[in-house]
């Protein structure tokens, strides 16, 4: 894995650790979150992204997660990746735990999809040698039989976004 992914990796689970870690008072159920969150992300794999196709027309309509409702639906659709009730409840817990200050390199995506919250994904940038680089991560759409589709889409838009902002975009999944 080349230093520069590993280093994005390292910084945004940091960053999905803090909002845990850095709390006085963490819940027991915030921490098993975590620790699903952690196990689940240690099984991705990552590219770099050489070319990116410009998104096609999308069932998606994106917002980003810049206040506590947003924050609650990211949740809410994230943790559905788990299968069972519990770990979907601590995923919940621990995500609704983010707090976002004005420089975060992290900014978390929500799909609505025929006006219901679907799918999300995450961008977290940094910079290296002078020049912004990017991590997709964290997409997941709710267990539709659309599922893949809407998948799809917020990956395109995801990339097409940190393409736009960033010299080297990573995807991770």
């Amino acid at each position: 894995m080349p230093l520069i992914t590993e280093k994005l990796i390292t910084l945004k689970n940091a960053w999905m650790a803090s909002h845990v870690t850095d709390a006085e008072f963490p819940t027991p159920l915030s921490e098993q979150g975590l620790h699903l969150y952690q196990l689940a992300h240690s099984e991705l794999s990552t590219q770099i992204i050489d070319s990116i196709i410009s998104p096609t027309e999308s069932s998606l309509t994106f917002y980003p997660v810049d206040c506590h409702p947003l924050t609650i639906r990211y949740a809410l659709v994230y943790s559905s990746y788990w299968q069972q009730e519990d770990q979907q409840q601590a995923i919940v817990e621990y995500l609704t735990q983010i707090m976002f200050e004005a420089e975060t390199n992290a900014q978390l995506y929500v799909g609505f999809y025929n006006g219901k919250p679907a799918a999300t994904g995450m961008i977290y940038t940094d910079v290296n040698d002078d020049k912004k680089v990017s991590l997709v991560s964290d997409i997941h759409a709710l267990p539709l039989p659309n599922q893949n589709q809407l998948m799809q889409d917020m990956e395109q838009y995801l990339l097409d976004v940190a393409q736009q902002i960033s010299s080297t975009v990573v995807l991770q999944k």
